[in-house]
């Protein structure tokens, strides 16, 4: 039996060899070059290690807002539970005017009690969900009220740490795909979805290196 230093050893190492595969393939599109040389390696993966429900609920929070609105309400989500977060029992206790005050609108306080009551009644079973396809996980998770297809790619990408994911809704994604390619206008999420084909199948790694272009 491999002890669980040393599997956190071979995962870490696997990482490393995948990063390295993704940059090394990546490097080859003279688009993507020197961001790469700029940026250099990714580091999106340190966060494939975070709470798979921290990351819905930090999802949910973050739909629709800047990212530091967003940080600032999840912060306030954190205190509201405690050392026991992201505890979805004692989150469900929670009454919707404790959780409004927050800054959470009534729309994501029922996203988030869903997400919740799925968790607990294992509606949504979060310990299966790295056995499935990335298909078979956006299906499970979009079953959520208030997850759709871009939250469950952010799981996918920060939480499960895929990496071929290509998020064409996500705003910064077209933005950056509008200036390297040179586009004359911002794509359609239609128009975006087949610009990440190039880059298969390491399109987590190209829209995070899009990111960090535009973060420049």
């Amino acid at each position: 039996m491999i002890a669980p230093e040393a599997r956190r050893v071979v995962k870490r190492n696997d990482l490393a060899e995948r990063n390295r595969s993704a940059v090394r393939a990546l490097r080859k599109d003279a688009r993507l070059r020197p961001i790469i040389e700029r940026v250099g390696s990714p580091t999106f993966h340190e966060y494939s290690t975070k709470d798979l429900l921290e990351n819905l609920l930090e999802a949910i929070v973050s739909q629709q807002l800047s990212g530091t609105v967003a940080k600032v309400i999840f912060k306030r989500l954190k205190a509201l539970d405690g050392r026991r977060f992201p505890n979805p029992r004692h989150l469900l206790k929670l009454t919707d005017e404790e959780l409004r005050s927050v800054g959470l609108s009534r729309a994501k306080v029922l996203s988030l009690r869903d997400l919740c009551d799925a968790v607990v009644t294992k509606r949504l079973d979060l310990a299966s969900l790295g056995a499935l396809s990335d298909d078979q996980v956006e299906g499970a998770l979009c079953a959520v009220r208030g997850i759709g297809p871009w939250t469950a790619h952010m799981a996918l990408i920060f939480a499960l740490g895929r990496p071929d994911v290509w998020p064409a809704a996500d705003l910064g994604l077209r933005k950056g795909l509008k200036e390297i390619l040179d586009l004359p206008s911002l794509p359609t999420v239609k128009e975006a979805e087949p610009l990440g084909d190039p880059w298969r199948p390491w399109r987590s790694y190209a829209t995070w290196y899009l990111w960090q272009h535009l973060d420049k």
